[in-house]
């Protein structure tokens, strides 16, 4: 009992790692987009020479932010929630009401990961770049959308175990 125990608490702790880590690249990626934009409004104002990347690498860099921090804010619970009949249902009935409700968004991150995560594959193997005058490769872009789909399933998955964790140690 004390291994599962163990070997839980240690998977939490692995993907809570993940997701901060996640989340301190997602700043960076905030981070890069005030240094393109800075470089863009020094090129374009001062020396009269806009340049043709920045807002293609913003775009890229938004999305990083977004999905690199996708899985903290899962964890964190700082996602919209819709929270009207929260504490006014029966215990049983709110409890199942999460479960199914973290049942289904945890399928859904994950499916949705998956096949971001199949098209990251499909444009690594083909070598698929972006169509802008600073080409990147797709794969690049994808990944983080994966990570973030992915990583949130699993914190998902997680929080229905301590639901149902919760659950058996109320009814003992």
């Amino acid at each position: 009992m004390a291994m599962n125990s163990r070997n839980r608490y240690g998977v939490s702790y692995a993907v809570n790692g993940i997701a901060f880590l996640g989340s301190g690249l997602g700043a960076l990626c905030v981070f890069a987009i005030l240094v393109s934009y800075s470089i863009e409004v020094f090129m374009r104002y001062v020396l009269s020479a806009p340049t043709s990347w920045a807002s293609d690498y913003v775009t890229y860099f938004l999305c990083g932010s977004v999905f690199l921090t996708m899985p903290l804010l899962t964890l964190e619970g700082s996602h919209v929630a819709v929270t009207v009949l929260q504490g006014r249902l029966p215990a049983a009935v709110e409890r199942f009401a999460i479960s199914l409700g973290l049942v289904v968004s945890a399928g859904t991150c994950l499916f949705v990961g998956w096949l971001a995560l199949k098209q990251t594959h499909y444009n690594f193997v083909r070598g698929i770049d972006t169509m802008s005058l600073a080409a990147v490769p797709k794969w690049i872009i994808a990944a983080p959308i994966a990570f973030g789909f992915i990583v949130s399933g699993v914190i998902l998955l997680l929080q229905l175990a301590s639901v149902f964790r919760s659950c058996s140690e109320s009814v003992e």
